[in-house]
């Protein structure tokens, strides 16, 4: 008898433990509830930058990134401005700042022939994060390769720009996920480390 006792005892104390945790969950998701504030800042020579398809063809990807860059970044911080910079300006502490975008395209072919399977696009972009002590670091943010089906900005393409677009989307994305982990994390020094090795001039 006791040994039923003690097991329906044994049985409503784990219940109630595990009604506990679920009503309670982890609460990691509810940190950092409160957003940093950045002043944002571009390049001021970073709106005309193009990618070049054809003799008479030039997609804005500068306009994309920034577009990109200003509406992400206000889902993500407090943004107390958004300007442009010139290159020989001070840093300004508390802020990040764009500073390139690229787009690398290449198409694929059957091996051995000439006939087209696919093209791909990859984006990376470039950031500046600047402490308030006034430290600065390089960040990267790159996508993943983007695939079309259609030989790029041909008669029939209708999805070239589009997957530029989103590309260049997803590496500001990245950049910016990695600045808001290095915010959180401190992790300052690693990330300089990391970043600075494929930027310099």
């Amino acid at each position: 008898m006791k040994t039923q006792v003690l097991f329906l005892l044994s049985t409503l104390f784990l219940f109630v433990s595990c009604q506990r945790n679920y009503k309670n969950p982890s609460s990691i998701s509810n940190q950092n509830q409160t957003k940093t504030s950045f002043t944002l800042q571009y390049e001021i020579d970073l709106p005309s930058k193009v990618l070049k398809v054809g003799p008479n063809l030039e997609i804005s990807i500068g306009k994309f990134a920034l577009n990109s860059f200003n509406t992400i970044a206000s889902q993500v911080f407090n943004v107390s401005s958004y300007k442009a910079r010139n290159e020989n300006d001070p840093l300004e502490p508390g802020s990040i700042v764009l500073r390139k975008v690229q787009v690398h395209r290449s198409m694929v072919f059957e091996e051995g022939t000439t006939k087209f399977q696919h093209a791909t696009f990859a984006s990376i972009v470039e950031f500046l994060l600047v402490k308030e002590s006034g430290e600065s670091f390089r960040i990267l943010g790159h996508s993943e390769l983007m695939k079309t089906n259609t030989i790029p900005f041909s008669p029939n393409d209708r999805e070239s720009e589009e997957t530029i677009e989103n590309s260049i989307r997803s590496a500001i994305e990245v950049g910016l996920k990695k600045i808001l982990e290095t915010k959180e994390n401190g992790t300052f020094e690693t990330n300089q480390v990391m970043f600075q090795k494929g930027n310099q001039k």
